[in-house]
């Protein structure tokens, strides 16, 4: 409609006033009205309403704003009077200008909302916008402020897109203020409905020239619309990425909530494969019983202090490490703790710590030394991000014969969440965190064990690639490493997020096949035992920066393949979950327990044993603490497990030590090691008594484990013969199978059953 010498009166397009064409009502009910429109002048939503009197002017629900681009209109009307059975609606034009209307929308909103989908369902509707024009259906294209926009419809969509979809492009040019997106109509059937107290996993396919994008949520309550929360400010992205985030638990009085993802800044902005989906909460699975699923007990004796780093001593004591513990006003302080715990006795013996070894790195030296290398230089300042730790040089031993920390010359270069590898010399690799400026460092380290100093830089292999913060990795028994993708603190490493590295050569190759890399924050990852298999098993995760939803994936790579890549294994049951404790168990079997849905938040209390020989899981009881952030597990001498520590999204902690016994420890007698030599150079035979009919021997190493992970730990087979009880087993004569140093020797008798652990030295 184009109007030219006005003076008075309107300009409208309204349903004919009929009672076939017209849209009927009902007294008491309101509805929501929608009319999408391109005017050069304001326009008015002008209503008309029918009873047995007939038709008259209801009124003018309100104005919009002149438009260039096509925007939606829209109003809930008052509650209907009685008597009146039908309404019209238009957008009318009252001067000199063009008004060009389309897609004429009317829903009830006051009636009843019916019952969100299930758990898990979808519940955006046209999702991937395959249906509706100019805008898709049930979304409504909307943004405030100043600034210049065009946007429709494109054909441009991820390579994975479902048949027949389209995205919608917008550019944002002259910015001042404000933003553009494109959200789910707020309509009862369009806009998803959803449950008090439920969280929802969001996300949207998009590519964007800009940096100042966001996942933007309005809610709908009684009272109507209105901005809820924006959460996540995903980054630009020249290719299609997926923007996902987890929202938090829906407030009272909420049953509805729209979505998208906005722009506030010049550039374009894609988006397609809009995603809601209520958040699976699978309660905790029945206990089996101790002969089935082992039992749990949570010591009377707390910790003393925040222990963030764990390590069993070749005495069986355990070093409990905490710095500042994550805590600022202790790091202000210069208060740093430490302390041996005696799991025999349960006794705690305080040690001074020099300087702040909170997110060091640490690793069991050839000597039955622990090496401590980085850890924190200065907490974040105001204003900083909660992960920009500057990272420390500074490195020390502790000494087992007399309780004490010795210094070492300084690392290279600062490392705030480095991780230490034990290499077949008996040398340390060591590499990751953040360094002195809070920056994620390139710098590779190496520990001479025969000079007991770090080597300068120039005398390292440097690859000057960044690993992350706490990279999960492995020593292989050809000497390379791999890094299995598993880590702390958002996305994975580019890529396809696993590798494998030559760290003589400093060469890096991807490995294909892991699922969801950017889903592997603080995974739990495991060397499955016996090691000469060469297979690792990476277990859940999550994302810290997006906070979404853990994942419950596990996958499983061969690393003696010529080409080794990942595949799939059995989802660890319930629901996902990050910050998991993974461990090898004497028995050969694989301990997950603890963990969390999102960041330091939604404990998941559930445990599950992994069976190498059958590739299967079987759900126990679970630890009877929540744990999440900086909690570790230790295997003990005796095969018990130590659980340690929590540290929440309020930064409490939980001082309870949870101790789980494992089935062997209800089924009957146990065998034994009644003699056994002190110590074993590779290669060698070594002669063992024995108890019981013995059907393997192995060396497992000593623990040392921080956020969930220890990468060094390792289960080694020591192929054997028997003669009554006289068991003859070899030491593989392969260093890099098992690094020199102190090991926990056991045998296996017919029935699953490990003996208690007596202590080799190999070298």
């Amino acid at each position: 409609m184009t109007i030219a010498g006005y003076s008075s009166g309107d300009r409208k397009a309204i349903q004919k006033e009929s009672a076939a064409c017209a849209p009927k009502v009902t007294a008491g009910e309101t509805y929501n009205l929608g009319i999408w429109y391109q005017s050069t002048v304001k326009v008015s939503i002008t209503t008309f309403r029918h009873t047995a009197s007939g038709w008259s002017y209801w009124g003018d629900l309100g104005q919009a704003a002149a438009s260039a681009a096509w925007t939606q209109a829209q109003v809930a009307t008052p509650t209907v009077p009685a008597g009146t059975d039908q309404i019209a609606f238009g957008l009318s034009i009252s001067a000199d200008g063009t008004l060009t209307t389309d897609d004429y929308s009317m829903f009830a909103t006051s009636t009843s909302t019916p019952a969100p989908p299930a758990a898990g369902s979808e519940l955006v509707v046209n999702g991937t916008l395959a249906t509706g024009n100019p805008v898709p259906a049930c979304f409504t294209a909307t943004g405030w402020g100043t600034r210049t926009v065009s946007q429709g419809i494109s054909s441009d969509v991820p390579a994975t897109a479902a048949a027949g979809s389209r995205s919608w492009s917008i550019t944002v040019s002259n910015y001042a203020s404000g933003d553009v997106k494109l959200l789910q109509a707020e309509t009862p059937a369009c806009a998803p409905s959803v449950k008090v107290g439920s969280k929802y996993n969001v996300s949207i396919d998009y590519t964007s020239t800009s940096a100042r994008n966001s996942i933007t949520v309005f809610t709908h309550t009684a009272a109507g619309w209105g901005y809820w929360t924006d959460l996540k400010q995903p980054a630009a992205t020249a290719s299609w990425a997926t923007a996902a985030a987890t929202t938090p638990a829906i407030p009272a009085g909420v049953d509805a909530i729209s979505f998208g993802l906005s722009i506030s800044a010049n550039g374009t902005l894609t988006t397609t494969n809009y995603s809601l989906k209520e958040v699976v909460v699978t309660p905790p699975t029945a206990d089996p019983g101790p002969a089935t699923g082992g039992s749990w007990q949570v010591h009377e004796s707390p910790l003393p202090l925040r222990s963030i780093h764990s390590t069993l001593l070749s005495d069986g004591r355990v070093l409990l490490i905490a710095g500042s513990g994550n805590d600022g006003a202790a790091f202000d302080a210069g208060s740093f703790k430490a302390s041996v715990w005696n799991p025999t006795t349960g006794a705690f013996t305080d040690v001074p710590v020099p300087y702040d070894m909170f997110c060091a790195g640490h690793v069991t030296l050839p000597d039955g030394k622990v090496l401590i290398g980085g850890g924190t230089l200065a907490f974040p300042t105001a204003g900083d991000g909660p992960t920009t730790f500057q990272g420390s040089k500074k490195s020390y031993y502790f000494d087992p014969a007399d309780n004490t920390f010795h210094p070492l010359n300084d690392m290279a270069g600062g490392h705030w969440y480095p991780t230490l590898t034990k290499l077949g010399n008996g040398d340390v690799w060591a590499a990751g965190g953040l360094n002195e400026k809070a920056e994620g460092t390139v710098l590779t380290e190496m520990f001479k064990t025969s000079t007991m100093s770090w080597l300068p830089s120039g005398s390292v292999p440097q690859t000057w690639s960044f690993w992350g913060t706490y990279p999960h990795m492995y020593l292989m028994q050809d000497g390379r490493m791999f890094y299995s993708g598993g880590h702390t603190f958002g996305n994975g490493l580019p890529g396809t997020g696993a590798s494998l590295y030559n760290w003589q050569t400093a060469q890096i190759w991807d490995v294909p096949g892991l699922r969801q890399k950017d889903m592997r924050d603080q995974a739990g990852s495991v060397l499955l035992g016996p090691a000469q298999d060469q297979k690792v098993m990476i277990v859940g995760g999550g994302n810290t920066d997006g906070n979404v939803a853990a994942i419950n994936l596990v996958d499983i790579i061969d690393l003696k393949q010529p080409n080794p890549g990942y595949v799939p294994g059995p989802d660890l049951p319930g629901p996902g979950k990050t910050y998991v404790n993974l461990l090898n168990l004497p028995d050969r079997t694989v301990l997950a327990a603890n963990g969390a849905r999102y960041n330091r938040s939604d404990n998941v209390m559930t445990a599950a044993i992994y069976q190498p020989a059958t590739n299967s899981w079987t759900s126990i009881g679970a630890d009877p603490v929540g744990r999440n952030y900086h909690s570790s597990a230790i295997l003990l001498p005796d095969g018990r497990v130590a659980v340690l520590g929590s540290n929440p999204l309020d930064n409490s902690y939980d001082t309870r030590i949870s101790v789980y016994s494992p089935r062997y420890m209800f089924n009957g007698t146990r065998p034994t090691i009644t003699a056994a030599p002190g110590s074993a150079k590779y290669g060698q035979q070594m002669t063992l008594q024995t108890t019981g009919t013995i059907k393997a021997a192995q060396l497992m190493s000593p623990m040392s484990a921080t956020h969930q992970t220890d990468t060094n730990a390792r289960l080694v087979d020591l192929p054997m013969t028997t003669s009554g009880g006289t068991v003859s087993a070899t030491v593989p004569g392969n260093p890099n199978l098992l690094p020199p140093g102190p090991y926990m020797l056991t045998v296996l008798d017919t029935n699953n059953l490990p003996s208690i652990a007596k202590w080799v030295w190999i070298s």
